[in-house]
């Protein structure tokens, strides 16, 4: 008799063992607010209440076997701090198919998937909510999660990691054209080109740049958000390293090598003409915990000068330009010259954008020490 049940029980055993090495279980992060974040609210993950925010990613774990027994283990560490949190589930039955838990599964009080053990590195984070809280946001720092999958045995099946690199970006500068908008279109600086050069400087990846014409009676705030106006998302870096979703963005996109782009020369529902005011701003569009986040610049204004003041700043340039390049001049812009007739749409000096006023200013300095000249 005890013999039988002794290869009865030893049956259960190879039963479960078979079971256990059955089963193909594989664990997949999943980010539930898209490929990366740039600000993470406290409010949208309080690792003392972890599951109290909204989704902060998904775990898909797939059974290509039959049904099976697994335990999960959480845990969450910071590159700059270390072990934040660990935490581990009771057994969960898994069965053929996916399963797929999110971070309020695991930290909830009361679902069945959450996590029975779940421990905090209380000296590491309670440095760390000294940041947090002075903020309201995360600091800057690598965060990784990772998940380890065991079977009954506890035997690894699986594991994953989910990094989100948070930057708190927070550095938007206008720089060209114009100077902070008063509201007096007396008080813009005038330019002698309809097509600037836009500049701005800023530690953020995405910036949605809106230009409107100073209408009679209308604040500058006003004035940006009627129509018509310039309105165009743009995205620092290569395309292929952007992940749009279709539908995701309404307005038009453009991709820049750096915060800086030529206004165009046709085809914008605004066209910017000589005489007329103009204010322009940028909204730095971080992608933060809670969704897209817009930082905006201060509001910038700009004057075109009129046709008759351009027409005298040019004739004042060539007067400058003849007594600096001397018999050089008609081999540069007379009529057979390489820059005959050529219309220059921006003037950069030393690689920085600068008015017409600005380069004749220079121009009438440098007469005397004039050797000679290099087109590109």
């Amino acid at each position: 008799m005890k013999t039988t049940i002794k290869l009865f029980a030893l049956a259960l055993a190879l039963m479960a063992y078979c079971r256990e090495m059955s089963a193909q279980v594989t664990a997949t992060f999943r980010p539930a607010t898209g490929s990366g974040l740039e600000i993470f609210f406290l409010k949208d993950f309080d690792i003392n209440s972890p599951g109290s925010g909204p989704p902060i990613f998904f775990i898909d774990i797939q059974n290509s076997g039959g049904e099976t027994d697994i335990i999960l283990s959480l845990g969450l560490d910071s590159r700059r701090s270390g072990q934040l949190s660990d935490g581990e589930t009771g057994r969960i039955t898994l069965q053929t198919g996916r399963l797929t838990l999110s971070n309020n599964n695991l930290f909830s009080n009361s679902d069945p998937y959450r996590l029975v053990r779940y421990q905090i590195a209380d000296a590491v984070v309670d440095e760390l909510l000294k940041d947090i809280l002075a903020t309201g946001k995360l600091p800057t720092d690598v965060y990784t999660f990772r998940v380890d999958v065991r079977n009954a045995l506890n035997q690894p099946l699986d594991n994953d990691i989910l990094e989100i690199r948070v930057s708190n970006p927070k550095k938007l500068d206008l720089i060209f054209p114009g100077s902070s908008a008063s509201g007096n279109s007396e008080d813009c600086p005038e330019i002698f080109t309809p097509l600037p050069q836009f500049r701005w400087e800023s530690d953020m990846r995405r910036f949605r740049v809106v230009i409107a014409e100073a209408r009679p009676g209308e604040d500058p705030e006003s004035a940006l958000n009627q129509e018509p106006r310039f309105l165009r998302l743009f995205i620092i870096g290569d395309p292929a390293s952007v992940n749009l979703i279709p539908g995701q963005v309404a307005e038009r996109i453009e991709f820049l090598p750096s915060t800086s782009f030529q206004y165009p020369p046709s085809g914008e529902i605004l066209t910017l003409r000589p005489g007329r005011t103009y204010y322009w701003r940028v909204v730095g569009v971080v992608n933060t915990s809670s969704g897209d986040l817009g930082e905006e610049s201060e509001i910038y204004c700009f004057r075109i000068a009129s046709l008759d003041d351009m027409a005298g700043r040019r004739q004042q340039l060539e007067f400058i330009l003849r007594n600096i390049l001397g018999a050089d001049f008609d081999k540069v812009f007379g009529q057979s010259g390489e820059l005959a007739e050529y219309q220059p749409t921006r003037i950069t000096l030393n690689g920085q954008a600068v008015t017409l006023a600005d380069l004749i200013a220079q121009l009438k300095g440098i007469s005397e020490t004039y050797k000679g000249y290099r087109i590109e």
